[in-house]
């Protein structure tokens, strides 16, 4: 124990942290208090917070009031009752929480003069600091509640900090819990970043996520506060990703200091400064940490607006399904227990059917035994970051997972979540050929397997599309189509759209050059479907051959008899001659080179392929509105390829859809999408541009919403109002 510190006069001494006094009968617990006759302040007067043995106490009327206490109270100057308060309240152990605050700040002078006064000129003291700082934090604890001693014992902790880390260091290798004040910046964390600049040490992924928490010019977001343990973890791992063991930190010239105004009337201020570079604020690390910190929030987005809505959700597949990849534990808990389900099954097929009843019965759904569009979306996301696909997938148009068949498949990390053109068209046709096959009771595995193939090289539909493409096939075959529906979809087309679709179909058919005898007979089965003349069939694919022909222009008859195969045995396919237009063209491969028609054989012609890929979008958008979950479209849901009151055609878009809407739908949203508010007659004009019935594309529009986030997306009467939330939702 350190003994009491005597002034040269003996009548003064400072009593040590954890040393018992007695002042006028009162037994002082805990020390650190001058207790003696005389003690001189740096400005010459009296010291305040000496206690003077000899003055006066009224012990019959404490005054716990404070009535005599001034701004800077001086135990000397006190009124005798309000001398007994306080020494009451130092005997208690400096507990009371309704102690009138001068009393508190008396004894907190005591502290300050210790600190500034007493260890300049003694550097032994300073072994009393974490002491010290230890009474102060208890202060704090007990009365910060009075915003002017919770300045000033936090700004002291700033002198007591600078003045310890010159005896230890700066840092005990742990940075400062996140506060939820985060203003001032800890000088802990001044401190050990200053000595790592000084040192040219990288800066540890801990004390740089301290560093972004604190930095003023960075305000955390919803995310940070909201799943904090998710946010650090997703830091760490970028911040080492991008840093490795850490940046190294470029100091300036500013150096950390503090220059303290005293709280006592007794000491003026005082200047405490080391030589360690002040780099919290600078420029470069502040831009380094904005980066990640923006980036971990916007990966955790959709997570944290999850728990928003669902606050007890944390660890459910639900939530599995929107927490960034990194952060997934793919062999624990449920996630783990989906996965091994998937993989018993998938084993080393490429794909498999599976009872969809048995994958909905892992998810927590809202009606048993089946999904809404939202749910189902979620329960894709998440099985893709298993790496496993399922059709149908309502991000690509198809339906909710319920009773019946699923097809499970294995995808890799860069599968598409969303649908391009190409692939609708893809799809829809495969739908269309095998909806018309299984008409007759004619089902052939080599004739949609054919068209598959084909339909993935004309399309260029990627590896991944191919893949899904096949699954699709895998559940069309297992479940069947029903031609009632689709036959309905098609009578409300009119009859140009069927031509185009028709077109369409003649151009995907002919883009290699070769007609196969299985795609004449689809194409003939999906003509009369389409009440088209099947017998059209073959002058078309001439003619696409012979030079491409826009979709839905008309095309003139042919002049002469069409070769469909020359006499002798039949090929494996029908190659179909060019005309001597396009016998003369040569071809362009993947060098670069041009070669002559007579000397490749079978011309793909690039002219017919760069037409048919550039239209795709608008019969892709027509052929989605065939396909749908429930009712059949309307007249005017059905024009997708024309304008109202006849009018030109809509460009046609290469935006994938929006999974629960056609393609026609999903452009009207992203076109709500760019103003927050909108009249009623604006939007019924935008309406009226994109073909649909206002009201009946409103109430679609929220439909889907309200499956996706809970809440419509479009709101109001005389003023339409855009929700935000649920149109990042349904766009995201």
């Amino acid at each position: 124990m350190t003994p009491p510190v005597r002034t040269a006069s003996q009548q003064t001494i400072w009593v040590p942290a954890g040393q018992p006094t007695t002042v006028a009968g009162y037994p002082i617990p805990g020390g650190l208090i001058y207790v003696g006759r005389h003690l001189t302040a740096p400005n010459g007067g009296i010291e305040p917070a000496l206690i003077d043995s000899t003055l006066r106490i009224d012990r019959n009327r404490p005054d716990w009031d404070g009535k005599g206490l001034d701004y800077w109270p001086s135990y000397g100057s006190l009124p005798a009752s309000s001398r007994a308060a306080y020494l009451t309240w130092l005997a208690d152990g400096r507990r009371f929480g309704a102690v009138p605050i001068g009393y508190v700040f008396l004894f907190f002078y005591g502290l300050e003069r210790r600190v500034l006064v007493d260890m300049p000129n003694d550097r032994a003291l300073r072994r009393e600091l974490p002491a010290i700082v230890a009474e102060v934090r208890r202060l704090l604890d007990i009365y910060g509640a009075n915003g002017s001693f919770r300045s000033y014992a936090r700004k002291f902790l700033e002198v007591l900090e600078l003045i310890g880390s010159a005896e230890t260091g700066a840092s005990d290798g742990r940075p400062p819990e996140l506060a939820p004040d985060r203003w001032p910046i800890p000088m802990k964390l001044r401190l050990a970043l200053g000595e790592l600049a000084a040192g040219g040490t990288p800066v540890p992924a801990e004390w740089a996520r301290a560093w972004a928490w604190y930095l003023p010019s960075l305000y955390p977001r919803t995310p940070q506060t909201r799943c904090p343990e998710e946010f650090d973890r997703l830091f760490a791992r970028r911040y080492a990703e991008r840093f490795r063991d850490g940046f190294r930190i470029r100091p300036g010239k500013a150096r950390i200091g503090v220059t303290y105004r005293a709280a006592s009337a007794g000491i003026d201020s005082a200047d405490v400064q080391l030589d360690l570079p002040d780099v919290v604020e600078l420029a470069g690390p502040a831009r380094k940490l904005t980066e990640i910190v923006d980036a971990v929030t916007d990966d955790l987005d959709a997570y944290s607006r999850w728990l928003g809505r669902n606050p007890d959700g944390r660890g459910s597949l639900a939530a599995a399904a929107v927490l960034p990849s990194e952060l997934l534990d793919l062999r624990a808990g449920q996630v783990g227990a989906l996965r091994a389900w998937c993989e018993e099954r998938l084993a080393d097929e490429r794909h498999v059917v599976v009872d969809a009843p048995e994958l909905v019965a892992f998810w927590p759904t809202a009606q048993p035994g089946k999904m809404t569009k939202a749910e189902s979306v979620s329960l894709a996301q998440l099985l893709g970051r298993i790496g496993v696909g399922v059709e149908p997938d309502v991000r690509l148009g198809g339906s909710a997972l319920s009773a019946g068949p699923a097809v499970l498949f294995r995808v890799s990390a860069d599968a598409p979540h969303t649908a391009t053109p190409a692939y609708t068209a893809a799809a829809t046709l495969l739908h269309l050929a095998v909806a018309v096959s299984a008409s007759d009771g004619t089902i052939s595995d080599q004739e949609q397997h054919h068209l598959t193939a084909h339909l993935e090289a004309a399309l260029h539909l990627t590896v991944p599309e191919r893949t899904r493409l096949q699954a699709h096939l895998r559940w069309l075959a297992v479940t069947g189509v029903k031609l009632t529906g689709l036959k309905k979809r098609i009578e409300l087309l009119r009859a140009d759209q069927r031509e185009t679709v028709g077109d369409f179909l003649i151009t995907v058919a002919a883009a290699d050059g070769v007609i196969s005898p299985e795609e004449v007979t689809s194409l003939t089965k999906i003509y009369k479907l389409l009440a088209l003349d099947p017998d059209l069939i073959y002058g078309r694919l001439h003619q696409q051959v012979a030079g491409p022909v826009a979709f839905g222009a008309k095309q003139p008859p042919a002049a002469v008899p069409v070769v469909v195969r020359a006499a002798g045995p039949a090929p494996a396919g029908y190659t179909l001659p060019p005309a001597a237009a396009a016998a003369r063209r040569s071809s362009t491969w993947g060098n670069g080179q041009r070669v002559p028609a007579e000397a490749s054989g079978v011309v793909l012609d690039e002219d017919v392929i760069a037409v048919k890929l550039a239209e795709t979008a608008a019969v892709s958008a027509l052929l989605s509105t065939i396909f749908t979950d429930d009712e059949p479209p309307s007249p005017q849901l059905a024009a997708t390829s024309a304008a109202p009151n006849g009018g030109p055609a809509a460009q046609p878009t290469t935006q994938a859809l929006i999974p629960g809407l056609d393609a026609v739908h999903s452009e009207l949203l992203r076109s709500l999408a760019t103003q927050p508010t909108w009249t009623r007659s604006a939007y019924e004009d935008l309406a009226e541009r994109h073909g649909v019935m206002p009201a009946g594309a409103l109430d679609l529009l929220n439909e889907v919403a309200m499956d996706a986030a809970g809440e419509p997306v479009a709101e109001g009467d005389d003023d339409i109002e855009i929700n935000d939330y649920a149109l990042q939702e349904l766009l995201r």
